[in-house]
């Protein structure tokens, strides 16, 4: 089964961690919630998701919730696959949270390689939504928006 994924961070760096998760199983619900990451979102990141600091007060960090323990359980499954778009990214995020993906689709490398003659200038999720014209009501950058 395919498991549409994305996270929201606290930034980009390695000392980063997520701030907000959002999966779907392919024909299941989707899953949308927002921890206390430890740390401070940085103000590039809060630009880009509108997550910020005080809405993470008082939240659960993402390793003691339900949700990390459902997504885990969904990962043990070997017949399972993440897709998420720069899935690099998003599992680098799981792995410092204790979760490890053993198979993954990136969405982002799917599009070069479909596209790889030049054809779309750009490859974010938004500039294709428009450049495919995509009908879809969501929130751009938030977690549940992207998946």
């Amino acid at each position: 089964m395919f498991i549409f994924i994305d996270t929201e961070t606290t930034g980009t760096g390695t000392e980063d961690r997520l701030c907000q998760i959002a999966f779907k199983p392919a024909g299941g619900p989707a899953v949308c919630e927002t921890f206390n990451p430890g740390r401070p979102i940085s103000i590039d990141a809060m630009s880009i998701h509108h997550i910020t600091n005080r809405m993470v007060q008082g939240k659960p960090p993402f390793l003691r919730s339900g949700t990390h323990a459902q997504l885990q359980s969904l990962i043990r499954n070997d017949d399972n696959v993440i897709v998420a778009h720069n899935a690099r990214f998003d599992v680098d995020m799981l792995n410092r949270e204790g979760i490890y993906p053993p198979r993954m689709i990136c969405t982002l490398k799917l599009a070069r390689y479909l596209y790889k003659n030049g054809f779309i200038p750009k490859y974010n999720l938004q500039y294709l939504r428009y450049f495919l014209d995509l009908e879809i009501e969501a929130t751009p950058h938030s977690a549940l928006g992207d998946v």
